[in-house]
């Protein structure tokens, strides 16, 4: 005859396995292993308007695109994106952000950036509520929200070597907040970049080139955060050019975002 402590204990056993399941099926889920949940590939549609509008893509290997579409995917059916008023184009919408989100995090462990709950978008500028302003985009690290212009983001898109993506220059904001938390060796390496953009930020010598060249555009004049993401955009969208002219700041980023964008 069964105990009433043997049927606690019975229980409590089930309760500890089930628990343990669950834990194993949520870490599966969230590193894209999970081999019972599998997302919708890709169509030929949506590659085509990643092609077109990141032209990185067509450079990546065989086992990178792989890699690439697999967090595009997870990223963008576990993400919120809240549109507001008329906004056209929500599918694409989507699928460029998730799409700027994996190109950013090739080279980190954590593409789901825990940093960003929600992203909102806007048909064109907004007004914030937080700064009092009217904006095109913005990211709020304390409620881990980005929020977009969609006309903005499309004209991002639209010239993809002129060094100007609103998703990029939102998103690399969002990333380094992530990345900055975390007590990881890609923390720490980033923490070290950082400190050394810093270092040649404030250098007199680089703020004379800075003032000089055009290859910057003026907005990341004003501090060292809208530095890095501005740098991030020009690292993206025109690594070569970015190569040869700042070598020294190029390898500052490389090291940041640990992939190589010029090959």
């Amino acid at each position: 005859m069964i105990t009433t402590e043997q049927v606690f204990a019975l229980a409590a056993l089930f309760f500890i396995v089930f628990f343990l399941g669950y834990i194993i099926y949520y870490a599966l889920d969230l590193f894209f292993l999970n081999p019972f949940k599998k997302l919708p590939a890709l169509t030929k549609e949506e590659e085509t308007l990643i092609s077109v509008n990141l032209p990185f893509y067509g450079k990546l290997s065989d086992t990178n695109k792989k890699k690439f579409k697999k967090r595009l995917l997870r990223f963008r059916s576990r993400k919120k994106i809240v549109f507001h008023e008329d906004v056209e184009k929500q599918d694409d919408i989507k699928l460029l952000l998730s799409a700027t989100v994996a190109m950013l995090t090739m080279g980190m462990r954590d593409f789901m950036v825990l940093s960003i709950k929600r992203i909102i978008i806007y048909p064109t500028y907004y007004y914030s509520v937080f700064t009092r302003q009217n904006h095109y985009g913005e990211y709020n690290p304390a409620l881990k929200i980005v929020v977009f212009s969609a006309e903005q983001l499309f004209h991002g898109f639209k010239i993809p070597n002129d060094n100007v993506n609103l998703a990029v220059h939102e998103f690399a904001h969002a990333i380094s907040f992530n990345v900055l938390n975390k007590q990881s060796f890609q923390g720490w390496s980033f923490m070290h970049g950082l400190r050394k953009l810093k270092r040649m930020y404030t250098s007199k010598d680089f703020l004379n080139k800075l003032e000089t060249t055009t290859y910057f555009r003026a907005y990341g004049r004003t501090n060292i955060h809208e530095f890095f993401a501005v740098a991030v955009e020009n690292y993206i969208e025109t690594p070569a050019v970015f190569k040869r002219d700042f070598p020294e700041l190029y390898s500052i980023m490389k090291r940041m975002l640990n992939f190589d964008f010029s090959k």
